[in-house]
């Protein structure tokens, strides 16, 4: 087994030599920003949404970071699949330009758009929504908070039922951990606005938009940001916002999985390493354009030990943006890649539909595979990757053949921090092995890429 890696390694670095030697150096092929970007916050996904858009998604994992940052950040909580979200984002964000705001961090409690509702009692991952808003949102009031009925709830390990009031979305709020009320308790909800409105019933007159309907909504929401404003000249400015960028999300995240090790810090700016959600992650797949995607997350060790070098060299082939999806909706113990999970399918089917031909390390294992059963009895399975999984995709490339080949390349290696190292010496004396086979795969993919993608 040895001796057939080795042989791999070596003819993996021969072909990336060959491929440098022949001209397929980054500077030579990749323009920058070789890869496609994607505006999930537009109209395709969001109808009435207005120019400049200034949401951020943001994954669980990193909802709880920015919770647990110091600063006033402003939020919403909803979604595309929402009907009263869609019929106030565009107003929230023309509010938002107007006072000058950079970033409205989101968060979707609806992970697949569709049946896995986390805000929802009879969903398995109930208690991810229930001790999030126990822990971050003590001083929350929304209009089901005295009626209990609403609650969402879940048995914890004893059979207790523990619950949270209901919020409704879209719910929009300023927050800031260090908040205190008039007695001193804990107040982090600064301030929100949660009113569910439709778009042709609440803003429209005869069919047609009305302005002085949609006026009405900005002047309700304009109190907001008028609490984080200043007065410049004859606007107000949202001056007392904070901002967290994706360099300090990440490195939260990552650094606090890592056992004192520092896996990410400022030496790697600039981050380009981007978190998207599943139904993001579901929109850029169905995109025309070249992508750069990583699967992986905080949780896992052999995500940590690489994450640092996917976007150092990301930057080497001039790519903008990787996106990262993580296969465990909480960045813990809510894996979507297990048949134990009530919700494998969102995984399943989404490799079937949108990698057709994957091939990876556990492909040929069928006892591998991730299974769920659907609603005839049929067993519906796909191939386990393993993460940290690197890729770049096309959804109309296509094979010698000419059957889909969306992936063009992937790497799909598993090492741990200590090992990873360019300086770490094995037991057979020989120094910084798997840095060398990893940044050769790296080189391997995105010369692959930046030859594609200038074809």
């Amino acid at each position: 087994m040895k001796k057939v890696l080795a042989m791999r390694i070596g003819a993996f670095r021969l072909l990336v030599s060959v491929l440098l030697a022949l001209g397929f150096a980054a500077t030579a092929t990749a323009a920058p920003g070789i890869n496609s970007t994607y505006q999930y916050f537009g109209t395709e996904n969001f109808a009435h949404m207005t120019a400049n858009p200034v949401f951020r998604s943001l994954s669980y994992n990193q909802l709880q970071q920015l919770m647990e940052s110091d600063g006033t950040f402003l939020v919403l909580f909803g979604g595309a699949w929402c009907p009263n979200t869609q019929a106030v984002i565009g107003q929230i964000n023309d509010v938002a330009n107007e006072y000058g705001v950079k970033t409205i961090y989101n968060f979707d409690w609806r992970i697949d758009g569709a049946t896995m509702h986390l805000r929802d009692s009879k969903n398995t991952g109930a208690f991810l929504y229930v001790d999030f808003v126990n822990k971050y949102l003590s001083n929350i009031q929304v209009e089901y908070s005295a009626d209990h009925t609403k609650d969402i709830a879940y048995p914890d390990k004893d059979g207790k039922a523990v619950a949270a009031a209901r919020l409704q979305v879209p719910f929009l709020f300023l927050y800031n951990r260090a908040a205190r009320d008039t007695k001193g308790s804990p107040a982090p909800i600064i301030a929100s606005y949660e009113k569910m409105l439709l778009w042709d019933k609440d803003f429209q007159t005869g069919g047609k938009d009305d302005p002085a309907k949609i006026e009405a909504y900005k002047k309700e929401i304009r109190p907001l940001f008028d609490a984080v404003s200043t007065t410049s000249g004859s606007k107000k400015v949202a001056t007392k916002l904070t901002y967290v960028d994706d360099l300090t999300l990440f490195a939260k995240g990552y650094n606090a999985r890592a056992a004192g090790v520092t896996v990410i810090d400022q030496k790697d700016a600039p981050w380009v390493i981007r978190t998207v959600g599943y139904v993001e992650l579901k929109k850029i797949l169905e995109s025309q354009g070249n992508y750069a995607i990583m699967f992986g997350g905080p949780w896992c060790p052999n995500t940590r030990a690489v994450i640092d070098v996917v976007n150092q060299y990301a930057k080497k082939y001039n790519i903008d943006t990787v996106y990262m999806w993580d296969t465990r909706v909480d960045g813990n113990i809510f894996h979507l890649r297990d048949s134990k999970n009530a919700y494998a399918n969102l995984y399943v089917d989404l490799v079937n539909k949108y990698f057709p031909g994957i091939s990876v390390e556990y492909g040929a294992m069928r006892e591998r595979d991730i299974s769920y059963t659907d609603k005839d009895g049929k067993v519906v399975a796909a191939p386990r990757l393993q993460v940290p999984y690197v890729f770049v995709y096309n959804k109309d490339w296509k094979d010698a053949a000419g059957n889909p080949k969306p992936i063009l390349d992937q790497v799909e290696l598993m090492y741990e921090w200590a090992d990873m190292q360019s300086d770490y010496k094995d037991k057979d004396g020989k120094i910084g092995e798997h840095y060398k086979t990893y940044t050769a795969a790296l080189d391997k993919l995105y010369l692959a890429f930046a030859a594609k993608v200038k074809k």
